[in-house]
């Protein structure tokens, strides 16, 4: 049985990531409008999040409601976060979210690589100012009065020209702020991306600079790795000693001197 969670982002993450390679704007647009359906019904949400409720049994009535409404992907990630245990109701409201913007990063990345994460991260950043500018938009953007159809046109007025992925997120969290300000949820959503972002960049901490050649040669065994082209930056950190260590968004790879020497004092100690 799956541990109860208390980490939406985490949770959504190890569920999407099947789903990601082949990513589209479509599939996260499905995902936001099964959440907007949980957002609504909270005897639905403490259905999924009861405890004695058993995981499969969730999944089957995510499967009966949703099989034929959204995409068969859409209903295979609802469902694999809908059999995992939560903590509360929020939390799969919560992963849902997440997952939608995972998603929406991932189509970004699938469409343009780096550069198209580069341009979903700066579009976000780019509204987010604009509305740190004009209150009265932040304003008008928040007021549950204004139909969603007012709201969307005036978020596409602020916002003239973005990528299709940059739209979806800022449509989302205009419609379904989910209790936060529209801005701040625009920068947690340009957060996730960048952080998603973080995966085509490798960093390497080097006691002394690489040369040229050694360079070229950790460029090639890192893209073959990885199966990208990934962005190489250095840092020097004498207190390695020799060896390198790169890191690639979480993952660490670490040859350094001065952690074979750590791990053999760890031995001796032990």
């Amino acid at each position: 049985m799956a541990a109860t969670s208390n980490d939406p982002r985490a949770q959504s993450a190890a569920a999407v990531e099947r789903w990601a390679g082949s990513a589209r704007p479509a599939l996260a647009r499905e995902v936001f409008g099964v959440l907007a359906v949980l957002d609504e019904n909270g005897a639905l949400r403490r259905s999924l999040t009861d405890p004695s409720y058993p995981g499969e049994a969730r999944v089957q009535v995510i499967r009966r409601l949703f099989t034929g409404k959204v995409s068969p992907e859409a209903v295979e990630v609802v469902a694999a976060l809908a059999e995992r245990r939560w903590s509360d109701d929020r939390g799969i409201g919560d992963a849902l979210e997440h997952a939608g913007v995972a998603l929406t990063a991932a189509a970004a990345e699938n469409r343009a690589g780096v550069e198209g994460l580069e341009r979903l991260v700066d579009e976000l950043i780019a509204f987010k100012g604009v509305l740190d500018g004009s209150p009265e938009a932040q304003t008008a953007l928040g007021d549950p009065r204004a139909s969603a159809e007012a709201r969307t046109r005036l978020a596409r007025r602020l916002a003239p020209g973005v990528s299709e992925e940059a739209d979806l997120l800022i449509e989302q969290a205009v419609l379904s702020p989910r209790g936060a300000l529209v801005g701040r949820l625009v920068e947690r959503f340009a957060e996730e991306v960048a952080a998603r972002r973080e995966r085509w960049i490798a960093r390497v901490s080097t006691p002394r600079p690489l040369t040229q050649e050694q360079r070229a040669r950790l460029q090639h065994q890192l893209n073959v790795l990885y199966g990208k082209d990934l962005k190489l930056t250095e840092e020097i950190d004498p207190a390695l000693i020799g060896g390198l260590r790169v890191q690639v968004g979480e993952e660490v790879i670490d040859g350094s001197v001065a952690t074979r020497i750590d791990e053999l004092r760890q031995r001796i100690r032990a």
